[in-house]
This record gives structure tokens, sequence and C-alpha cells, in this order.
């Protein structure tokens, strides 16, 4: 579903909740102004979450020295995302290129549990505003109405909590053991959503506007129905990104003792 390009754009985005950890890399250390948590702490989980909201704050702009490019607004190269089923109201197909998300950095993480005997993680995240900005091209039935349309989308997720469930399982590897994520689940729960799709209808005025009144005023259905391709998207693509750093790095090097 996701060009492999995007793997590398959404890079910056997961790996802030992964470097916070206090993760070394290619023999690097982090910089000092970043948290690092022991498993030995009795407050672990509340250093991490710590330590993931501070992160966020400082990689705004980037980490040049890791190759983290900066999250605001973080790239993302193309997806498609797409809702076949015959009994949902909704059939449609969107494809997205050059899309831009502002506003990632402005999370706030309010859980953050591990469990590392069973290797799992959760965390649960609070955004004021998510806003995906890209080219579009789309075709379909929304509700009982055909639409269409090809130039530039403004999707608006408004007071967003984001829920990440990582499950590892170990790998050992010359004497060291990885975490490798066998499965990523990311659930969305925004409290509002707003569509803007530039040129409807080949630029058709009278229609564009009753199309975006429909999408505006349904907009619980329409998400509802496209939630879980961009959940399943995303988490799959996080979980590509989290395994380049967790099958580099042994655990005891991410968790420290």
């Amino acid at each position: 579903m996701m060009s492999t390009k995007t793997w590398y754009t959404l890079h910056c985005f997961v790996g802030i909740w992964f470097l916070s950890l206090g993760i070394t890399i290619d023999g690097k250390d982090l910089p000092s102004s970043f948290e690092k948590c022991h498993r030995s702490d009795p407050q672990f989980d509340q250093c991490l979450r710590n330590a993931v909201n501070g992160a966020i704050r400082m990689l705004k702009d980037g980490l040049p020295e890791f190759g983290i490019l900066p999250l605001e607004p973080l790239a993302v190269d193309s997806l498609v995302i797409e809702q076949g089923d015959p009994s949902s109201p909704i059939k449609l197909k969107q494809h997205f290129t050059n899309v831009r998300l502002s506003h990632l950095t402005e999370s706030t993480i309010v859980k953050y549990r591990t469990d590392l005997k069973k290797l799992i993680i959760k965390t649960e995240a609070i955004t004021p505003q998510v806003q995906f900005v890209g080219n579009y091209s789309m075709d379909g039935r929304i509700l009982v109405l055909p639409i269409t349309g090809k130039g530039v989308a403004n999707i608006t997720l408004h007071r967003l909590k984001t829920h990440h469930e990582l499950i590892g399982e170990l790998v050992e590897r010359n004497g060291e053991q990885y975490m490798h994520i066998r499965k990523y689940l990311v659930h969305f729960e925004p409290k509002l959503v707003t569509f803007e799709f530039g040129n409807l209808f080949n630029g058709d005025e009278r229609l564009g506007k009753t199309m975006h009144q429909v999408l505006n005023d349904n907009w619980e259905v329409v998400f509802r129905e496209l939630r879980s391709s961009y959940e399943d998207t995303f988490g799959y693509i996080f979980k590509k990104i989290s395994n380049q750093i967790f099958l580099k790095v042994p655990m005891n090097k991410i968790f420290l003792e």
C-alpha cells in the first residue's frame, strides 16, 4: 500500500520514540540533554514518558548528526488509502503524493507502559491538531454520492488521541539479545476531522460545495470507514522503521540496566 520511499521519510517521527530511550547507534552517544532511563528505576515508565516528551520538542528541527530530518513538517512521498468493502457506505480509493504532516511535534505522551518480560510497549499520546496536506487523486462513492477529484487535499484531525502497541520477540545474534517488533498496532481517536479537497469534480463549484458539506457533516462515518486503512498503513510502516533500530541495537542499550 505504501511506497518504499515513505519508509525513510517516516523515520523521523518514529525514531524519536526510540532514540529518546537512551539508544546508542553506531558508537555514538545521545546528546546529554536527552533523558536516559534505567530498568531498575521504580518510575521507569514515567521516566520513559518524560524522555519521549523531551525528545519530541528537541527534535523538532531534526538532529543532523544522527541523520534525523526536521519533524516539522514531516514529509511523506506517497501513500494509498482504500475502502472497498461492498457492505460499507463508503467505497473509495485515494492516492496521495508529496504529503506534509504538520503539528506532530506538539504531541504529548500521557501514558507509557512497558512489559519487558512479554516484550510489549504501549503508549498513548494527545495531539491538539494534525494537519495532512498533499496532492491527491480520488475516485469512489461517499454514502450514496459518487466522488471524484484531483488536486490538493487538506485533512485535519483535531484533538487526536493516538494509541501505539509494539509487540516484540527476542532475537539472539553474536551473543547479544535484540527485540524484533513482529507487530505494531496503531489506533486513532480524533474528536473532529475536517476535509478539504481542491478541484473536486474537475472544479465544479456547486458539486464540490455539496460534497464538502456531506463529508464534513458526516465526518465520523467517513473517518470510521477509512480509519482501519490509515491505521494498517501507518502500523506497517512504523513496524518496518522500528525494526531498523531494534534489530541494530541490543536491548541492554535501549533499556539501560
